[in-house]
């Protein structure tokens, strides 16, 4: 049975509360990545839920989430996009690679995943394609939202606010760039990987607003990125987004 816009809305809301503020926490000692994979297992799973709730049988889980198909493109495309940050930074630390197993495994891998399948595939995705919300009152619950919880890593007020931004301005790309690639949600999750990656393992900045130097490379990988989906999208003749999707998307 197909569901209405409204209970979609509900369910998505629900979830998402569910899943922030009221997951069970388990503790594992001296074992932090067998911690961390525990307590981001629960709420994956709560997700799937939701989707099942939301689609039953009528469509197939992982396509609704945006990873049913695109592994490939995705990492082929990510990786070109972030290369400026790769080599700009590579240059400025003499290409010396500095990073933990425990960075890798939680910064680079789980982190990126985990967020792109909660904020973008499900908060956002399910909200925009499914609940007839429009792209900028999805992508801002999403960005405003994203933003917010990374302001544990301010310091004082001036790093917060830059903290906030970049983070609610980059929710709002990953946003778009997962639309446009025709809810291709691997683009998304490999951009944020690699841009995570080149950051750790270069040692870039302590928090995600960073300074001069290493924003300067990260604009280039994000306009890099917006150029080669414009190239794309007009290959494919036209804009998924359009003017009549902004608010509400029928």
């Amino acid at each position: 049975m197909k569901r209405s816009k409204l209970f979609i809305t509900i369910t998505v809301i629900v979830f998402y509360i569910l899943v922030e503020y009221f997951m069970p926490t388990f503790f594992v000692p001296k074992q932090d990545w067998l911690r961390i994979l525990i307590n981001k297992a629960f709420p994956l799973f709560s997700i799937l839920l939701a989707l099942l709730i939301i689609h039953g049988n009528e469509r197939n889980l992982l396509e609704a989430w945006g990873i049913k198909d695109g592994f490939t493109r995705g990492l082929r495309l990510a990786f070109l996009m972030t290369l400026p940050m790769l080599i700009g930074y590579g240059i400025a630390n003499n290409f010396n690679i500095n990073i933990s197993l425990n960075q890798i495994f939680y910064g680079v891998l789980i982190a990126p995943i985990f967020e792109e399948l909660m904020y973008r595939g499900f908060l956002f995705g399910q909200l925009y394609r499914f609940g007839g919300w429009g792209f900028i009152p999805a992508g801002l619950l999403n960005a405003l939202i994203f933003g917010s919880l990374h302001l544990y890593q301010a310091q004082d007020f001036g790093s917060a606010v830059a903290i906030f931004t970049v983070t609610a301005l980059g929710g709002m790309w990953f946003a778009w760039l997962y639309v446009e690639w025709n809810y291709n949600l691997w683009i998304s999750i490999f951009l944020h990987l690699f841009m995570n990656a080149w950051w750790i393992i270069f040692e870039m900045g302590n928090n995600a607003a960073g300074g001069w130097y290493a924003n300067i490379f990260r604009a280039l990988a994000i306009a890099a990125s917006i150029i080669i989906t414009i190239r794309m999208r007009k290959k494919q003749g036209s804009f998924n987004i359009t003017k009549n999707k902004l608010w509400v998307n029928k």
